[in-house]
């Protein structure tokens, strides 16, 4: 593990269906080192049931992935629609993430080579 003082950054890509996380290595290499999937039921017999499940399986789906993210000072959340930008609030209302800087961006469907060079690049020039 890294010194205590270094910092630590990840990248995720993330829609509203799976999370993929991807951070340096001991080897110094970014590689996606977890992926997670979000729950896909939505069972009810009206629209305000099905809309509460919908939102109890998102946050229970951000915070499985946030779990996976605590270590790390600096995030970068990226992928297509609005799933960063709810990803990142639900963050910033986190107190294990106080004080992290955590910068979103727009990304479409990406192979996870394309992913981790953007993740590469992002932390490089920063």
């Amino acid at each position: 593990m890294n010194q205590s003082n270094q910092k630590q950054f990840a990248g995720v890509w993330l829609d509203h269906h799976k999370a993929i996380i991807i951070a340096k290595e001991e080897s110094n290499e970014y590689v996606v080192l977890n992926k997670v999937e979000a729950a896909e039921k939505q069972a009810g017999s009206n629209e305000h049931t099905i809309h509460n499940t919908q939102q109890a399986n998102l946050l229970k789906y951000f915070k499985s992935v946030a779990k996976l993210l605590v270590n790390y000072d600096k995030l970068l959340l990226f992928g297509p629609g609005t799933a960063q930008e709810q990803f990142q609030r639900h963050l910033q209302e986190d107190p294990q993430f106080k004080g992290n800087n955590i910068v979103i961006d727009s990304a479409d469907q990406l192979t996870d080579s394309q992913m981790i060079a953007k993740v590469r690049d992002f932390f490089k020039s920063n």
